[in-house]
């Protein structure tokens, strides 16, 4: 990738008040684009996923905080189905229509998830333990990165293999998607992806194995992708975080802008 202007590719302090809406349009578009996920027939505001996987993020709904309650309404009814478990994310955590609207539906309030970001001189550094290094993976690697993936989210391989590099491949994405994978004896550890969209590096699928965790792979993953893009020119990186992952965040220079919400519904 070639440098830009710093117009082109801005940082936090450009973007100013508008930081938190760019960070959740980052997220939006991720979904929309990478994901196969649709806009719901009855609001364009509303992202839909539906794979009948057994995974509440398999089933998703991304509403922007601009949807009325009775579109809302009629684009999560294909999430009320007690076949599979589902989830809806609100953009705009405020919105209590919405979020009045997803509970009477038998969604239950999870968690606020933060929108964080972080620029070059905010970045801590961050290492691997010895036996371990980042690699970036390619279209060759696509099945074992999306494995590891799924393993570290617990979702289906289906589900997870729709975040793989060959997927990105096959998309001509290449250029505006890097995936990464923390190798240990040629085995993968712990995975990343950088998505770049309107000049903004986000980083999604961190997933660590489960016997590989609490060493600092996940940080690291996250950390070493977006001091790459630093090279590129980029000024600004930005996750959702999970109230479990925020501190981990937190702890290598990432500051909250706000949140979004997350409701699920497990069918009894």
């Amino acid at each position: 990738m070639t440098s830009n202007t710093s117009t082109d590719r801005p940082s936090v302090r450009q973007l100013g008040d508008h930081a938190s809406d760019a960070i959740k349009g980052h997220f939006d578009h991720f979904f929309r684009d990478y994901s196969g996920g649709t806009p719901s027939p009855d609001s364009q505001g509303c992202m839909m996923l539906v794979t009948g996987q057994p995974h509440p993020l398999s089933n998703l709904c991304i509403a922007a905080g601009s949807v009325s309650g009775d579109e809302l309404n009629a684009s999560i009814s294909p999430l009320i189905d007690d076949r599979f478990p589902s989830a809806v994310i609100l953009l705009d955590e405020t919105n209590e229509t919405q979020a009045a609207r997803i509970e009477s539906r038998g969604f239950v309030a999870v968690e606020r998830m933060q929108v964080m970001s972080v620029t070059p001189e905010m970045l801590k550094p961050t290492t691997l333990p010895g036996g371990y290094e980042l690699q970036e993976m390619t279209p060759d690697d696509d099945e074992r990165w999306s494995n590891a993936m799924g393993e570290g989210y617990g979702l289906p391989l289906d589900v997870a293999a729709i975040f793989g590099p060959k997927r990105a491949s096959e998309r001509g994405e290449r250029n505006v998607t890097r995936h990464y994978a923390v190798m240990h004896g040629g085995e993968i550890a712990a995975t990343s992806l950088v998505y770049f969209r309107d000049g903004l590096a986000g980083i999604y699928g961190v997933a660590t194995i489960q016997a590989h965790r609490k060493r600092g792979l996940g940080a690291h993953a996250t950390a070493e992708p977006l001091r790459r893009a630093w090279a590129d020119g980029y000024q600004t990186g930005l996750l959702q975080a999970s109230e479990m992952g925020e501190p981990v965040y937190s702890r290598i220079g990432f500051q909250s802008h706000g949140h979004m919400r997350l409701f699920a519904r497990i069918p009894g």
